[in-house]
Parts: structure tokens; C-alpha cells; sequence
């Protein structure tokens, strides 16, 4: 059955990757891969919701599909990347920026610690292999030009871009020294043996993850991250959170059903079957994030096989979630509110999901009745944001 699944879900995938789902010509019969909204232009960069016909579910447009519909780039277009202005008012002479250590490594870049100007930045470039094919690094241009394009203090700032050849370019963040949510929830359980549930440092992460989400989901042209997962979520030293990597959809990658299993963990059961979706699938991934949050573990790790006892399978964790019959396990001392948050986020109708407006505005409340009960108060309680 699990071989089964897998296969469909591949051909699934293909299919949906493959299928026309958005009209790059524009009403004076060019093509375009840009929206304009006022004096600002956007070009996708990650997966973004447009309206069809009125609906209220969108169709997923990334920067790679629309490329993946021109025609092959050559010399000629990555010298009109450079020339955007865009770029060349962010651009950082890269004398200006000392790289130094390798600080992660994924599927398609890297992230190396570095300074400039004195401050410590984060420098994310293209894997090696990748920064030379151009299709790759036009896509990583794209991204870069959304990070450039968000301003908010949830979202992980992007100083400027530094290049000396179009297979060097570098994407220079703010460097978030806490590191990802996912290693401090392993740091929390694993050396600080914190109790299961949400304390105050919990509930502040929490409330920063909606408020970014909230961020995305009211730009004019509405960003879904698509990725949200603990990985994905930085920490300063002060455990203040904010929302990374944006540029999730990268096609070129095969990706199959045990290569995803990781990501896929945190998915929807709207994605992860190739069916319509919009913002709503981000706050499925943001409901399996407040699970992390409260047991510390990754998601479905209490899922075992009956009889057995061994844990199921990732194929397995998968295809369950889809059809609805595995949920998140959540601590028997988590407040009530916030029980009804995570079950309401995960639910498998899209519709019956909290906006994440509202989703803050819960969580907002929950920080309140804390404070309200505490005889101390909540420590930091100025920034949840009251």
C-alpha cells in the first residue's frame, strides 16, 4: 500500500508541476512574469496566491515555473538580471563583505557566517553545482528581489546582494545567532529537559510566527511560504523568532516521496495531494510548528505501528495525515485555548482553519490570560505584543 502511494503521489506531483495554471500574458497580449501593485514590482520568487475567477483557493506561481516557460536563458539574460535596478541599489561591493565560516548546507545553498561593516551577517549563496546553471541562479535573483521586497520584524531582513560574477551571487542576511527553531526544541529537551507545553519563551515564538504569517498573508500580493517548519524559523539570542527561506519551489529537483518525507511533514493534505490550495496551508504547517513547540520532538514521532510498537514509517505518517486519521499529540498540561488553536490549524478542511490574523489575535489572548494569572507576570510579556 505504501509502495502504491508512493507512486501515485509522484505521478500526482508530475502532474500538478506540469499542469498550465497561470496566464503569463498580460491584456496587451506580451508575456510578463511581473505583477505591478503601485510603483513597486513584484516577480515570484516563491509560491504567491492568485485569484482564479473568483475563488477563494489559488493556484501556486513560483519563480521557476515561469521561468521553466522561457526559453532557454543565455548571456544575453542574465545581463538584464544585473541591470535590474532593483538588484544594483541593493548591490554590496564584495570587498565590503568578509565570508567566513560555514554555518549550514542544503539541498540547493549555503550559508556561510560573515560580516560587513562590522556587523555579523549571514551569506547565502547557490551550491557550487548549481551557481552555474543560469536557470538556477535566475531564480535565486528572483528570490533575493522578495526578500528585498519584505520589511517587517518577523521576517529575517536581507541587507543587500554581493556578486562578482553571476556564479558567486550572495544574498546577505541579518544573522539570527539563536539558530533554527528546530535545534533550540532539541536543545530544550535534550540538555535543559524543559517540560512539555508552552512556557513564556514558547508562547513569544509562537506569537512571532503568526505575526509574520500574518505579514505574508496581508501583502498586497499575497505570499505563501509553503515551507514553514522549524528549520525554517530563525532565534536571536533572545529567542525572538523570524520567518526564512523563501524560495521553496525549486522544480529542478525530483522530488520524491522518501526525498520529501522531511518537509512533508509539516505539509497540508491539500499540497501534499497535488489539490487546489491557498494561504490555508500555511497555517496546517503553522499548527504542526505550535505541536513542535509543545512536545519539542518532531511531528508524529508518537506515531507507532499497532502491535509492534515500532514507529511508523514517514510514507506511512504521510499518507495517514492525508486521509485524515493521524493527528498531532498534544500535552495533557497545554492550556485549552491552545489545544483548540492546534487542532483548529490542522484540521483537514481548509475552510474550518484560522486565518493567521486570527490565529494571532487567539494567541494574543492566551498571552493575556497568562499575565492575568500569573502572580509574577509573564517574564518579557512586552513582547507578546499586547
Amino acid at each position: 500500500m505504501i509502495a502504491a502511494f508512493i507512486i501515485w503521489y509522484k505521478r500526482t506531483k508530475r502532474s500538478y508541476s506540469r499542469s498550465p495554471r497561470y496566464d503569463t500574458t498580460n491584456n496587451t497580449g506580451t508575456s510578463s512574469s511581473r505583477k505591478e501593485y503601485g510603483d513597486r514590482v513584484y516577480s515570484h520568487a516563491v509560491p504567491v496566491a492568485v485569484p482564479i475567477s473568483g475563488d477563494e483557493y489559488y493556484d501556486e506561481i513560483t519563480s521557476t515555473e515561469i521561468l521553466g516557460r522561457r526559453s532557454e536563458m543565455g548571456s544575453e539574460r542574465m545581463s538584464g538580471s544585473w541591470n535590474d535596478p532593483e538588484i544594483l541599489e541593493a548591490r554590496i561591493p564584495m570587498e565590503k563583505l568578509r565570508v567566513q565560516q560555514l554555518i549550514n548546507r542544503g539541498g540547493f545553498g549555503e550559508v556561510f557566517l560573515g560580516t560587513y561593516r562590522g556587523r555579523a551577517v549571514a551569506v547565502k549563496r547557490l551550491l557550487p553545482d548549481r551557481s552555474k546553471n543560469l536557470r538556477e541562479v535566475e531564480a535565486f535573483i528572483v528570490e533575493i528581489k522578495i526578500m528585498l521586497s519584505m520589511d517587517h520584524p518577523r521576517i529575517v531582513g536581507c541587507l543587500g546582494v554581493a556578486w562578482e560574477s553571476w556564479t558567486d551571487i550572495s544574498a546577505v542576511t541579518e544573522y539570527m545567532e539563536g539558530g533554527d527553531l528546530r535545534t533550540v526544541l532539541e536543545r530544550f529537551e535534550q540538555e535543559e529537559h524543559r517540560a512539555h507545553g508552552f512556557d513564556d519563551d514558547k508562547l513569544k515564538i509562537a506569537l512571532h510566527i503568526a505575526e509574520g504569517l500574518t505579514y505574508l498573508h496581508g501583502m498586497d500580493l499575497t505570499v505563501l511560504h509553503r515551507d514553514l517548519k522549524s528549520k525554517n524559523i530563525l532565534l536571536n539570542k533572545n529567542l525572538d523568532a523570524k520567518l526564512t527561506d523563501f524560495g521553496v519551489s525549486r522544480e529542478s529537483a525530483d522530488i520524491t516521496m522518501t526525498a520529501g518525507v522531511g518537509t512533508s511533514l509539516w505539509m497540508a493534505p491539500e499540497v501534499m495531494i497535488g489539490d487546489r490550495y491557498n494561504e490555508k496551508a500555511d497555517m496546517f504547517s503553522f499548527g504542526v510548528v505550535l505541536g513542535e513547540l509543545d512536545c519539542q520532538q518532531l511531528p508524529y514521532s508518537h506515531a507507532t505501528e499497532p502491535g509492534t510498537g515500532r514507529k511508523l514509517p514517514g510514507t506511512a505518517i504521510l499518507q495517514m495525515v492525508a486521509a485524515g486519521q493521524l493527528r498531532l499529540e498534544i500535552s495533557q498540561t497545554t492550556a485549552t485555548g491552545i489545544y483548540d488553536l492546534v487542532m483548529a490549524c490542522t484540521s483537514l478542511t481548509p475552510s474550518d482553519r484560522p486565518t493567521a490574523a486570527e490565529a494571532f489575535e487567539r494567541l494574543q489572548s492566551i498571552a493575556r490570560e497568562t499575565l492575568t494569572l500569573s502572580s509574577r507576570g509573564v517574564r518579557g510579556g512586552e513582547e507578546f505584543a499586547l
